[in-house]
């Protein structure tokens, strides 16, 4: 007697996007993530470009957007570099060296198959490698996903952890 039954459906992954901010660029570049058959996330060549003082309630809404455009799909990366990077292009900076000192990255990413929770995690480069992280719900308000969105850039621009 079989007491399980075998789940013959595709495997799901939790959704994944990077945001990239620059208050002094005034942009908010929103990346959706692609992942293929090893799991190895990469940027999907569709970047959303924001105005960096678009209110929480669009900004919460691209969010959404931009995680629902997450897939599974193969991608061959023989041939390409780091100015292949898409939110680089889509940054029109002319150096990856200019758009990681002017641009800071927080990734949003479901933290199950279901995609119920966010956790929205930041890097401070600070030398003792902390980073912040915040969970919220995947169903929250889009301003209120805006809104915990602009306070950990805040934390991540203060970043005074040494």
């Amino acid at each position: 007697m079989k007491w399980f039954k075998l789940n013959k459906e595709k495997k799901q992954f939790p959704h994944m996007i990077a945001i990239y901010l620059s208050n002094e660029y005034d942009k908010i570049l929103i990346a959706p993530f692609f992942i293929d058959e090893s799991w190895v996330h990469y940027e999907q060549e569709e970047i959303e470009i924001l105005k960096f003082d678009v209110n929480d309630e669009i900004l919460g809404e691209s969010i959404k957007r931009n995680l629902n455009k997450f897939e599974q799909k193969n991608a061959d990366f023989t041939s390409r570099n780091k100015k292949d990077w898409p939110a680089f292009k889509a940054s029109n900076l002319k150096t990856v060296k200019e758009f990681e000192s002017k641009f800071l990255r927080i990734s949003i990413s479901g933290l199950n198959e279901a995609n119920l929770i966010l956790a929205f995690d930041a890097e401070t480069k600070s030398k003792d490698e902390i980073d912040f992280r915040t969970t919220i719900s995947a169903y929250a308000d889009n301003s209120a996903l805006g809104y915990r969105l602009r306070k950990l850039f805040k934390a991540q621009l203060e970043r005074k952890i040494e």
